[in-house]
């Protein structure tokens, strides 16, 4: 490669998922954006890359969908060698995983009549979404950021994208992702960590706390009054302290730390705000509360 170290990022997910508005996004960072590459043509592409001295290519964009896997005899080597090359290549790599959940990518593909790429005479939409999910594992393993996309409207996948690949400036950098959520809405698939703080008391249960959210006054006050709160702050801080070094060392550089509470309003949110009081001066920290307006 070029004396000055390329970066490559890699969009994979789901079909209906957003990797479309995903490289547009990519696009406006100025990557120079190639889509839906096999992992055997991403391959030839970087050897032409190599050869080249032109700045357009210092940042590279490539997606992988459903439909590039195919022309592969043997997706699951061609995967596996696409990862062990870049390996040995000095590009800073970046894959991500865009996801989706069954019932969201059903509607999706209902509401726009669009057809699956995995759709014949004889796989109907379900049984596509569900065959898509089996195959794409293998590129989601392979992938050091994941962004459940569910609730998000394309420009905020758009924003989520420019702020989440502009932050990273160098290999010593770090982005955590910490978000609140309620377990009655599911576990973010995006999570790489998952704290769960139900055990705390729960200002739900006062009629005056109910409809504020873990950012107000009375409801701090209320928090912190039960101690477990601070030491579950501690805990989680600590924990974090330990190991997110270890994944930098290993060239990881998005977590995304998940803590939830039932409704995802007012304990979680709480937490999540002083556990990111605490990283912020060590990391770059994006903080999200998916269950509150």
């Amino acid at each position: 490669m070029k004396s000055i170290k390329s970066k490559l990022v890699i969009i994979t997910g789901l079909s209906g998922s957003g990797k479309s508005i995903a490289l547009h996004a990519l696009e406006d960072l100025g990557f120079f954006c190639i889509d839906n590459l096999s992992p055997n043509m991403i391959l030839n592409m970087l050897e032409t890359v190599a050869k080249s001295k032109e700045s357009i290519y210092e940042k590279v964009a490539v997606s992988i969908d459903i439909r590039s896997i195919k022309m592969e005899n043997n997706y699951k080597d061609s995967i596996d060698t696409l990862y062990n090359k870049l390996s040995l290549l000095n590009i800073d790599i970046t894959t991500i995983y865009l996801h989706s959940s069954y019932k969201v990518l059903l509607s999706r593909f209902n509401a726009t009549r669009r057809r699956h790429p995995l759709s014949t005479s004889k796989i109907n939409l379900d049984m596509a979404i569900k065959k898509e999910a089996e195959i794409m594992i293998h590129l989601k393993e392979n992938s050091n950021l994941i962004i459940d996309t569910d609730n998000l409207l394309p420009l905020d996948l758009k924003k989520q994208i420019s702020s989440k690949i502009s932050i990273i400036r160098n290999d010593k950098d770090m982005l955590i992702q910490l978000q609140s959520f309620g377990y009655k809405n599911h576990i973010p698939d995006d999570s790489d960590f998952v704290f769960d703080v139900r055990c705390l008391k729960n200002p739900f249960w006062n009629k005056e706390l109910r409809k504020l959210s873990g950012k107000d006054k009375k409801v701090i006050s209320f928090i912190e009054a039960d101690k477990s709160s601070l030491e579950m702050q501690n805990h989680i801080i600590k924990f974090l302290d330990k190991w997110v070094p270890k994944f930098l060392e290993s060239d990881r550089h998005y977590l995304t730390v998940s803590i939830g509470c039932t409704g995802g309003q007012h304990r979680s949110v709480y937490i999540t705000e002083m556990v990111s009081r605490q990283l912020i001066t060590k990391y770059n920290i994006l903080i999200t509360h998916r269950d509150i307006k």
